[in-house]
């Protein structure tokens, strides 16, 4: 295969071949290049920093998808951060949104027992801007770029993400990660917890709920 060339090029911009990346991308890249996709998201294996790219056009584009933790925004007191959460029309379940309030919020969440912790963002961490695709977006907002960007690659047929529609996947909320994926709340019922991965588009419902994350007996 061709090499490719890694879109970061303000300090990385390393060639490599697809043999360098870890076996997950490279399988991935196999099966996209067999079924002609022409939009999917890689890792550079010098900076591990995810790209999108086309393997028809065989051609690399930054889209920094994972951005909260080393965003830096001015600190903002809680009421400033919800009326910034208020002004962007989020509009978190009232009882995970008093948990956050309460200063002692926990700080991750066991959904695999195999498997790395979430970690669940802060109120300041939900308000953090994160940039998908060139475009930047409240870290609690991110799945919007998520959406549009598969809306534009495959169209509102696309399989990816079902079963939301690209607008049920925008108007969902994100609210942790672990490496790549995310974990966000359901905006069908606003309670249902599910994890979606930027580098295929895919989504898992996870057995729980906000209701059960914040109860007695919580994992």
């Amino acid at each position: 295969m061709l090499e490719i060339t890694c879109p970061y090029d303000g300090d990385c911009g390393r060639r490599f071949a697809p043999s360098a990346m870890d076996a997950a991308d490279g399988a991935f890249l196999t099966t996209a290049i067999a079924k002609k996709m022409t939009f999917m998201f890689l890792h550079c294996p010098a900076c591990a920093r995810m790209f999108q790219f086309n393997p028809v056009a065989w051609t690399a584009q930054a889209c920094e998808a994972v951005a909260p933790k080393a965003a830096r925004v001015a600190k903002k007191s809680g009421k400033q951060l919800e009326k910034l959460l208020a002004r962007e029309k989020v509009a978190l379940p009232l009882a995970y949104l008093e948990h956050l309030r309460s200063g002692k919020s926990r700080s991750d969440v066991a959904i695999f027992t195999d498997e790395d912790h979430f970690t669940l963002y802060r109120l300041d961490q939900l308000c953090q801007d994160v940039e998908v695709d060139g475009t930047k977006y409240l870290a609690v907002r991110q799945l919007a770029g998520f959406a549009l960007a598969l809306a534009q690659a495959a169209g509102t047929a696309s399989k990816q993400a079902a079963p939301f529609s690209p607008a049920e996947l925008a108007a969902c909320l994100a609210i942790g990660e672990e490496a790549t994926r995310i974990l966000f709340i359901d905006s069908r019922d606003n309670d249902t917890l599910w994890i979606y991965h930027p580098d295929g588009g895919d989504v898992d419902r996870t057995r729980l709920t906000v209701s059960a994350l914040l109860g007695p007996g919580a994992p």
